[in-house]
């Protein structure tokens, strides 16, 4: 798996949460497509499911959820994809 693909299947689930086909750049505020706080944890816990991964307390704050770019990145580091 490289980045891209994580880019790619968090870019769905974020489709899925907000029931549209926009497309979402890697740099836009999410917020702005309409993911909001009750919408932010179920794409958490999803983002969990989807790569067997667990996000500790002090990573669960605004800015790493901000972008999808910031979501990718931090799922890159859990999974251990460089670049």
């Amino acid at each position: 798996m490289d980045r891209r693909e994580i880019a790619d299947i968090v870019r769905a689930r974020i489709g899925e949460l907000l029931d549209h086909p926009r497309t979402i750049e890697e740099g836009d505020i999410l917020s702005h497509h309409g993911l909001n706080s009750l919408l932010g944890v179920e794409l958490t816990l999803r983002v969990e499911e989807e790569f067997d991964i667990a996000f500790e307390d002090d990573e669960l704050n605004v800015e790493n959820f901000e972008t999808l770019r910031n979501i990718t990145d931090l799922v890159a580091g859990k999974v251990g994809v460089r670049g």
